[in-house]
């Protein structure tokens, strides 16, 4: 049987295509799930953690947890920040944008009610008080 040359580069396309899914399967089934991080709360420390394709970036999950918890003053959260803007138009003394980041961060010193009102005019929920 004789392939004409679309055929041939149909049948290499989809061949290709194939073999991308099949990898890509794989990555994704040794991927980290959100609950791979066992936290050891004695400690202060997470195991695991040398494992994990998301060590030492910003999108940690232990280094999530461990912000949350190693601050009692308001923060924003800046992997969900949209740096739309919204918390320093009503809330300018509690509140500012970052130059370099474009995301929002709280002054030092805020005033807890401007922080609220800030924390309610977000609309990503990226307030943290």
């Amino acid at each position: 049987m004789k392939l004409t040359k679309t055929a041939k580069a149909l049948l290499i396309g989809v061949a290709a295509l194939a073999l991308v899914a099949v990898v890509y399967a794989a990555v994704d089934a040794t991927a980290p799930t959100a609950g791979v991080h066992s936290e050891n709360t004695a400690l202060g420390t997470t195991d695991n953690c040398s494992a994990c394709p998301f060590a030492g970036t910003d999108q940690c999950p232990a280094a999530a947890a461990d912000k949350a918890q190693a601050t009692d003053k308001p923060y924003v959260d800046t992997d969900r920040c949209i740096g739309c803007g919204k918390c320093v138009k009503v809330a300018p003394d509690a509140f500012a944008i970052d130059r370099k980041t474009s995301k929002a961060y709280v002054k030092g010193g805020a005033p807890c009610a401007s922080v609220a009102k800030g924390a309610k005019a977000c609309p990503v929920g990226a307030v943290q008080q």
